[in-house]
Parts: C-alpha cells; structure tokens; sequence
C-alpha cells in the first residue's frame, strides 16, 4: 500500500513538473533571440513560468515584449548603441569590404574583432557572477533547467552555479568545433561539409582534400581562439576547467535546422532538429500592406529584406538593385534603411521594418529576396516561396547553396552582381515552375512531420524537467579520451602485436642460426684439440 501511494506521488509530482516548470533562459542577441523568444512565448502558454536574463547592452531583447515571460536585467559595462555601431561595423567590413583586401588583413581584422567579443562575452561572465543578489534570487526560484544559446557564453556556468540541468539552442559552430569535440558529434570528411565553404554532401576528390584540410585548420584555430574562453571558464568554475568540458555536459542540444534543409549526418540522440520553430500560418496583414499587395494584380509581388542586423549597405549597390526592380512588372515591398535610391521605381515600397511572415504568406507573393539567414529561409520554406538569394555572413551561403541544390533558389553575389542579371533571376524565378514545384516539395516535407517544431522543442525542455536530465541519450563518447575515442590506442596495440608477430620468426630463426654456428664452431674446435 506504502508503496502504491509513493508512486501515485512520484506520478503527480513529474504531472506538476510537466504542466507548471520553472525555466531560466540565457539567450543570444540579435537573431538567436527570435528562436528563443518563440520557445519562452510556447513554454508560456503551457503554463510553465519562464524568467530571462538580458544585459542591459542587448539590442534587440526589448523587455516591452515580453508579454507573460519574467526578465532580470543583467548590468554590463557596455551600451546598447555601442554594441550597435560594432554590430554595423562588422557587417560593412565582412561583407562590402573584406573581399578587396588580402587573406592576411582579413585575417587580423577578424582576430581583432573576435577579442573584442571575447572581451564582451568576460564582461556579460564577470558581471553575472559578481552580482551576488542575482545569484541569491535566482537561487531562490529553484528552476528546473536552464535554456541556452552557447553563442552567449556562460549561460551553462549558471546553471552549474544553480545546480540546475541545461540545454543548448544553436544552429551550428564555425567546423563544427563545438558539436564533434563538446558534444560527441561524428563528422567524416568524406561526406560531411564544413559550413561555410560552398561545399556539399557530394563532393570529388579535390573538395574531399579541402574539406579534409578545413577541419584541421578549424582544430588548430580553435586551440588558439579558444584559449581565452577557457581561462574565463577556469576563473569562475576552477583551474584547468575547459569550456568544452563545461559544454558536454548539456543534456540536450536543439539544432535550429532540419532534414528538409540539412545534408544527411549522423548525429547523437541527444541533439534535437527543431528548425522552422518559430514559423506561423500568416495573419492578415495591416491595411496599407494589403492595398499594395492586392495593387499587384496578376503579377504579385516580391518581398526583400537582407535581415534585421543589415541597416546600411552601399549607395551604388543599392542603385543597381532599385534600377532592376524598376524593370519588373511586380510589386516589390523592400525593407530598406538609409538614403533613397535616385533608381527606385514606382513599383517598390521602401519600409524599415516589414511583417515578414505574413507577407511570405500572402497569395501574392511570388519571390522572396533574402540574405539567407535561417529564420527567414525557414519561412518561406514553410509558406512555400521560392528565393532569390544574396548571403552575406556565417550560415547563409551554405542555407542557399542547399536550396540552391534542390532547386528552390537562384544565388548571386551582392558585390559584383549586375542590374540585368537581378532581373533576369528573379524572371527566370518567378516564369520558371520548377523553382516553384521544388519549394512546394520542401514545404511539404516541413509540414509532414508528426509533431510541429516548436512542440518538439518543448517537449525536450519538459522532458528534463520531468526526468531531472537525459543521460540516457548522451553517447558514452563524452568519457573516452582523444586516442579512445579515435581507437588509437587499439592501433597502437594491433600495430605493435603485428610487428611482434612478424619480427619474433625472424629472432628465432636468427637465434636458432646462432646457435647452430655456434654449435658448428665448437665442435671444429674440439676436433683441433
């Protein structure tokens, strides 16, 4: 009987657990934050309390719409408008400026700009550990588990620091670096690309060679790079603690990509595809964007947005496309910040800010002209757009080269590209079927899946709750070293029980032959004497 009414206990316990959770959010500024903020918003309305941590330098985690979701604001030593004039500053130099400079200058610019993230990442670490009144509260909600962007570094340190469990939210590292050597991912080279060289799944011999070369050179970056995030993480946790110690003990990755879009990899069964989490049927759109929408008559229209963190980009760039959306009969909304193109034509509304979601989703639209980043692609792969791609920065080249690959999308390069070959793309786009029946393909791959991936991502979240961890899924890779995990202590064996074998008939024959010379030798001896 005792033990009846322990495990009806046990069962309500986990049920309270599952529909009313406590979880802490560290989240990732400028678009890491819409992935998150749509997890926190679902996590909500399950009924689960949710409480995240802002800096008081973020720019985008703008507390006035948090709606139902509880904030503690971090105190760092860094403005807002000063992480906003790097963030432009990052953009204009990686993007319109570093391909008219050498390898080594693009090289040491990208250093320099990786210290002073470093440098912003000890500032968001020392300031959460020095405020003791937050640690001391947050201690006293006693949440279940810690939801982080890895991008954000420290996020995991407090949930050590809080004795909670923690799970990642990440799209990818720079080679893989932190999914294969923190989280036990294998990646052969010969079929898994590194991100972020125009490599695919299928490649010849030559690319094998680069792709071989690229995960080495990514291993020899990452030990100088990432020395200094080790020695943030042994200042706080203790001498010798690595970051990528700390980050192999998250109990669940939440990869924000999915089949519909990734080449086929092996993966852990712990890392979780929830791509497309943040994508929504479209609402009706505001008045002034419906009359210009339905103004397109039979053409339609096309929507352009190069993403939230591109504000300015140059004036003659933004010329040659004005001038090729001039020559289109489709209406194009263009979100689109700075000085107006003298080339702009009647046919194209500039805005600061557009609602992309319900635009893509709209019956007319016809085209999406993007940068590539995911949460946009994933949009329009869900509302079935096919896309006109510029990437310009980390994920999006490769985002556009899969599609480009399934035939969804036409990529051209925004720093050399012509005002012809613009519209001659988006004609052959929009004229073409096969770009449109190729998006439809993949949309109907996104749609048909048994759970959406928001639930999928909730679920994890509650499933850590109620289990306390998921170790069970965490590949017993995490506790070999280096040379266990590569079985190069096996080879080691082999190659010297191999050698062994092969040189002890030698040693014998050669001893035996000794022996018998030396046998020889003393009986001739003997008969002398």
């Amino acid at each position: 009987m005792l033990l009846h009414w322990t495990s009806l206990c046990l069962v309500a316990g986990l049920s309270q657990v599952a529909r009313g959770g406590n979880v802490l959010v560290w989240p990732a500024d400028a678009s890491h934050w819409i992935n998150i903020k749509s997890i926190m918003d679902e996590l909500v309305e399950r009924g689960h309390q949710v409480t995240v941590i802002i800096p008081t330098g973020a720019m985008f985690m703008d507390t006035r719409t948090l709606g139902r979701v509880h904030h503690e604001l971090l105190k760092v030593n860094f403005t807002k408008e000063e992480q906003e004039v790097n963030m432009d500053k990052f953009f204009q130099f990686w993007i319109f400026e570093s391909t008219k400079l050498s390898y080594w200058e693009v090289y040491w610019r990208h250093n320099a700009e990786v210290q002073e993230n470093m440098k912003d990442n000890r500032e968001i670490c020392t300031a959460m550990v020095r405020d003791k009144n937050l640690i001391s509260r947050l201690r006293d909600s006693q949440f279940h588990v810690l939801l982080s962007d890895p991008f954000a570094m420290c996020g995991d340190v407090l949930a050590l620091m809080l004795g909670i469990p923690y799970v990642y939210s990440l799209r990818f590292t720079p080679g893989y670096m932190a999914e294969r050597y923190c989280g036990a991912m294998p990646a052969p080279p010969s079929y898994v690309p590194v991100p972020m060289f125009s490599l695919t799944d299928e490649m010849n011999f030559w690319q094998r060679v680069q792709n071989f070369l690229l995960y080495r050179i990514f291993e020899m970056i990452t030990m100088y790079m990432g020395q200094e995030s080790n020695n943030i993480y042994s200042e706080i946790l203790g001498e010798g603690t690595t970051l990528c110690q700390v980050m192999s003990g998250a109990e669940l990755w939440l990869i924000r990509t999915n089949w519909d879009l990734e080449f086929p990899r092996p993966f852990p069964p712990n890392f979780i595809f929830v791509g497309g989490l943040h994508c929504k049927p479209a609402k009706p759109l505001p008045e002034d964007y419906e009359e210009f929408a339905q103004s397109s008559g039979e053409h339609g229209l096309i929507v352009f947005s190069l993403g939230s963190m591109i504000k300015y980009m140059p004036m003659e760039r933004a010329e040659v496309i004005a001038s090729a959306l001039a020559q289109l009969p489709q209406k194009v909304v263009w979100r689109y910040t700075g000085e107006k193109p003298s080339s702009q034509g009647s046919n194209t509304k500039l805005v600061p800010w557009l609602p992309q979601n319900d635009l893509l989703g709209h019956p007319k639209t016809r085209a999406f002209i993007t940068h590539g980043g995911t949460n946009g692609v994933y949009e329009a792969i869900y509302h079935g757009v096919p896309m006109l791609g510029f990437p310009l920065f980390g994920d999006q080249k490769d985002n556009l080269l899969r599609l480009q690959k399934h035939g969804s999308a036409i990529v051209l390069d925004i720093n050399t590209v012509t005002a012809p070959e613009i519209r001659d793309a988006l004609v052959l786009l929009i004229h073409n079927s096969s770009y449109q029946e190729s998006i439809e393909r993949l949309s109907r791959l996104h749609h048909d899946q048994p759970e959406r991936p928001i639930d999928r991502a909730v679920h994890a979240l509650e499933f850590v709750m109620r289990h306390g961890n998921a170790r069970h899924l965490r590949p017993a890779a995490h506790r070999l070293t280096w040379y266990q995990l590569h079985c190069l202590d096996v080879v080691a064996f082999l190659s010297a029980a191999a050698g062994l074998a092969l040189a002890l008939p030698v040693l014998l024959c050669r001893l035996c032959c000794h022996r018998r010379r030396a046998a020889k030798v003393a009986a001739k001896k003997s008969k002398k004497e």
